[in-house]
């Protein structure tokens, strides 16, 4: 799984909840790939973004699993993750605090 984060530079959503995703992949183990709206228009129209932010969450064989786009939380975004890998049953570390 990877995480493809579209932004851009205009967008202070996108700029205050970029932590977050950074902070649930590391916390998942994905790795993410962020892109810019306006400096990589194809690749956003390549994967039918049409709003920031939005991301994209796909599998091992670059297939859509989950779209985040517009209003979305932390927590609605690690239930999907722990949804997802309860139903592959991959188990994982995750350090409790």
């Amino acid at each position: 799984m990877k995480a493809l984060y579209f932004k851009n530079k205009s967008c202070s959503v996108c700029s205050a909840f970029f932590p977050r995703l950074v902070e649930i992949c590391e916390e998942y183990q994905i790795p993410y790939e962020v892109i810019d709206t306006l400096e990589e228009p194809e690749k956003a129209g390549q994967e039918l973004v049409l709003s920031v932010p939005t991301i994209i969450f796909l599998d091992e064989e670059n297939r859509e699993l989950r779209r985040f786009s517009g209003y979305f939380g932390s927590q609605e975004i690690k239930d999907f993750l722990e949804r997802y890998f309860f139903r592959i049953g991959h188990a994982r570390n995750i350090n409790n605090k």
